[in-house]
C-alpha cells in the first residue's frame, strides 16, 4: 500500500511539472499569446504558480513537508481562483478574451485539483498508517 501511495504522489508531481511547463511556455510566449502584453494579473499568476508548481514537484518527490504544504496552497488557491474569482480571472481586454471552451477548462482544473487533494491526502494517510510493505 505504501508503494501505491508513493506512486500516486509521484504521478501528481508529474502533473504539477506539466503545470510548471505550461506557465513557462506562457512566460516565453510559446502558448499562443504575447505574454508581455497579457493582463498583469495573468503575468503575476503565471510567475507565482511557476514557482509554487516547481516547489510542489520537488517537495512531493523528495518528501519535503514544505512541498506538501505548497501542494495544498497551490490546489486550494486555484480552486478558489477558478470558482469564487472566475469572473475576475476572465475579465480581460478583448484581445485576451476567454472563450466558452476556455471557461470550461477552468472547471476541469477545479475538478482536477479537488481530485488531487483527495488523492494526496489519502496517500499521506496510507503512508503514515499502513503496515510496512513486505520484503
Amino acid at each position: 500500500m505504501k508503494l501505491a501511495a508513493t506512486a500516486v504522489i509521484w504521478i501528481i508531481a508529474l502533473f504539477y511539472l506539466y503545470g510548471a511547463a505550461v506557465h513557462m511556455f506562457n512566460i516565453l510566449g510559446l502558448s499562443g499569446f504575447d505574454w508581455r502584453a497579457a493582463p498583469l494579473k495573468w503575468q503575476v499568476l503565471d510567475i507565482a504558480y511557476l514557482v509554487i508548481d516547481l516547489l510542489v514537484v520537488a517537495g512531493l518527490i523528495l518528501g519535503w513537508k514544505a512541498g506538501f504544504a505548497a501542494f495544498y496552497v497551490a490546489a486550494i488557491s486555484q480552486i478558489v481562483l477558478y470558482t469564487v474569482f472566475r469572473d475576475w480571472i476572465v475579465d480581460v481586454p478583448e484581445e485576451f478574451s476567454v472563450s466558452e471552451e476556455q471557461r470550461g477548462y477552468l472547471t476541469t482544473l477545479v475538478v482536477f485539483h479537488c481530485v488531487t487533494i483527495v488523492l494526496v491526502t489519502s496517500a499521506l494517510w496510507i503512508r503514515t498508517r499502513a503496515l510496512p510493505d513486505p520484503g
